[in-house]
Order: structure tokens, then sequence, then C-alpha cells
């Protein structure tokens, strides 16, 4: 009897124990459920809707008064600060998005050398800043088709000043002791602006593809010392063998197309590829821009995202990665993909 007894309590036990899985369960997707029907009705509602995100890469390390060879301080900022402003009636659709990815880094402390005032200076391990609008009005209410206008403006925020001696580029011009800097870009020096008309496909929110035989690629520097450096995509004016135009034009076909979806409930990942050939030079040379993002979702809100983007530009010369150069890189440039990864801690809201 003892025995039957002890029998049906442990089956009534696991019972009421596989009951409140269930309901846990049934709460975890209850919640699911209703935070994706109020995602899909913003993304459905008229008139403007907001998306921020603000992505942290910080490294630091403080190291006082450290033992014989037990190292320096490291002190690394840096993150991606992102904004999407969506328009949406009627027939019209207007996204427009706007990133800055920045991190800087200073190894040690102090100052450069004996006898100088002058502060060990910033690095500058990443400086991308990108604005990009574009604009549909679709052919009829019930068309995934839509004729569509596309922008994008590629350059970099802060000033970047090499150093001839280790190949390393730092925040801040520096002319004293073994340290010699050259400006070699800026804000706006150089800019890559691209603007194109075209047919763009969306049937599904998820993904979309815009298509142009009409494209126009424009390189832009404002700065003229800085386009005489000859490394980024200008040409040489005419009857001068030092002096580089400030501006570089292409005319041809562009493509772009993106996906963002969920999968696993928590696992989020986006993607988006331009590509843009030239029809007066080289049009079988691709230009390559391609930004990916994965994110596991920790909390509501809170995501580990791991970035990875390549550029590639034909018009372009880039610095070559070599690990037994000074500074990790060779002091002369080449036509080579531009390959960014990146960890950040990141946090989004939609309003």
């Amino acid at each position: 009897m003892k025995k039957l007894l002890l029998l049906i309590c442990m089956i009534m036990g696991s019972i009421k124990i596989y009951s409140q899985v269930d309901a846990n369960k049934a709460a975890q997707e209850a919640e699911r459920k209703k935070r994706m029907d109020a995602a899909i009705a913003l993304e459905d509602a008229e008139g403007w809707k907001y998306k921020s995100a603000i992505g942290i890469d910080l490294g630091q390390l403080v190291n006082i008064n450290p033992y014989v060879g037990a190292g320096s301080n490291r002190l690394g900022i840096g993150g991606a600060l992102g904004f999407t402003a969506k328009y949406k009636r009627n027939l019209v659709n207007w996204k427009n998005d706007l990133m800055l990815n920045l991190s800087t880094q200073r190894i040690g402390s102090g100052t450069i050398g004996g006898g100088s005032d002058l502060k060990l200076p910033f690095e500058k391990a990443l400086d991308i800043f990108t604005i990009s609008s574009n604009f549909a009005y679709k052919v009829n209410q019930t068309s995934p088709w839509a004729y569509s206008a596309d922008l994008m403006l590629i350059t970099q925020f802060l000033g970047s000043h090499l150093d001839s001696a280790t190949n390393k580029i730092y925040l801040s011009e520096l002319q004293e002791g073994a340290y010699n800097t050259k400006l070699i870009s800026k804000l706006f020096s150089p800019a890559n602006i691209s603007f194109a008309l075209g047919m763009k496909y969306q049937k599904d929110p998820k993904w979309y593809i815009f298509l142009s035989p009409a494209a126009l690629k424009t390189i832009y520097i404002a700065n003229q010392d800085i386009a005489n450096l000859g490394v980024h995509g200008t040409q040489l004016k005419e009857n001068s063998s030092t002096e580089y135009e400030k501006t570089w034009y292409g005319v041809g076909a562009l493509a772009r197309g993106g996906y963002a979806g969920t999968f696993f409930k928590r696992l989020n990942y986006t993607t988006e590829l331009i590509l843009f050939s030239n029809y007066l030079e080289k049009p079988q040379n691709i230009d390559i821009n391609w930004f990916n993002s994965l994110g596991i979702e920790l909390f509501k809100g809170l995501n580990l995202q791991f970035r990875t983007d390549v550029f590639y530009d034909d018009d372009k010369l880039n610095q070559i990665t070599d690990p037994k150069a000074p500074g990790g890189v060779k002091d002369f440039t080449g036509k080579r993909a531009n390959i960014i990864q990146q960890l950040l801690i990141s946090y989004n809201r939609n309003f």
C-alpha cells in the first residue's frame, strides 16, 4: 500500500511539474507573439517610424605600478551608432539610415618621451560614417514593384594622421621626436557618393532587391593636399605630375539587396549587398559594399552582435596587411578588399 501511495505521489508531482513547464512555455510563446504582432503593427503603420541602436566596443585595462614585465595600460573606446527613419504613406515608402562606426585605442600612458609634455596619442582602429536613403513609389497598392531612387554616402568622421615610421594612424597630428605624421583623410576627404534610379522589388518585408541601369558614382576629396596623395581614386590633373583632381565620376549599373530575419526566437541576422559596375572603365571589375550583422538577444533590446563588413573599390587603393611589417601594414598601397570584424554589445529601440 505504501508503495502504491508513493507511486501515486510521484505521478502527481510529475504532472504538476510538466504542467508548470507547459504553462511557462505558453506564457513565453504568448509574449513572443505579442512582441511580433506589435512589431508588425509598427511596420505597417503609416507616417514616420524611428529606430535607434548603440553598440559599445570597450576595451580597458588599468595596470598601476606593474610588476617588471607585467605590461602596461590599455584604453580602447569605440562602438557603433545607428539611426533609421522610415516614412510610409499610401504608395510611398522612404527609408533613411545613418551609421557611425568608430573605434580608438591607446597603449600605455604618460608622455611620448623624456622631456616632452605631449601625451601618448590615441590610435585610430576603425572609422566609417555612412548615410543612406531609398525612396520608393509603388506601381500600385498590391504590386511588389516600385519606382525607386537610391542615395548612399560613405566617408570618415575624424581626421587620420599617418606616422611614417610605424604606419600607425593617430587621431591628432604629431611632429615631435620620432613621431612625424601627415594628414591622409578626414570628413569628406574622401567621400564616396552613389545615386541611382531604378526599380525596387519587395514582396516580403524581410528582403528586397533594387536594380538600376543608370547609376552615378562620385569620389569627392574636399582637401587638395589629401587629394594630392594619389591614393583615394582621383586622377592626375592634365599637364601635372603632382596635383590630383578632387573629383572622380563613374556611370554604370547598380544592384542592391538586403535581408533581415529572426531564427530560433533570439538569433537575428541582417545582410545588405551593394554592387556597382562602371560602364566607362573596366565594367567587369565590380565595386562591392557588403554589410553583415549576426546578433543574439540577451534581454529585451540588448544584443550580443557580431559584425562583418567587406568593402572593395576598384578605383581606390588600400594599405596592405602584412604581419611582418611595422604597424602590421606595408608602406605602400594596392587594390585589396577591406574586411572588418567587430564584436559589440548593442541596444536597439523602436519609437
